[in-house]
């Protein structure tokens, strides 16, 4: 299922309701859950791609998609060296709960 979508020269979001809504419509509380979705290990984020031929009639379609597409990308790309950097950031106070505890 498609979480960022252009369709008939708009962009559309998924919103929590699993309606598709067009971007220019998206809120804070949104863009995080699709962020929460575009970090989670075990989900998988689509999204229609995004360069300087996409039929973005809309203005504003055109610069909220364009932005948000780029961040999510960056965010796809470094996926991985992110959930490592998190890991190890935790490690030692993971460490010392888990000894702690038994």
């Amino acid at each position: 299922m498609k979480h960022l979508e252009v369709s008939k020269g708009k962009g559309y979001f998924l919103d929590s309701k699993g309606d598709m809504v067009e971007i220019d419509k998206i809120t804070k509380e949104d863009i995080l859950r699709l962020l929460d979705i575009v970090t989670d290990t075990e989900q998988i984020f689509e999204m229609d791609p995004y360069d300087d031929k996409t039929e973005l009639k809309n203005e504003a379609h055109k610069i909220i998609y364009s932005h948000i597409y780029k961040k999510i990308s960056e965010l796809i790309e470094n996926k991985t060296r992110f959930h490592d950097e998190s890991a190890s950031m935790y490690k030692d106070a993971l460490a010392k709960y888990k000894y702690n505890s038994d």
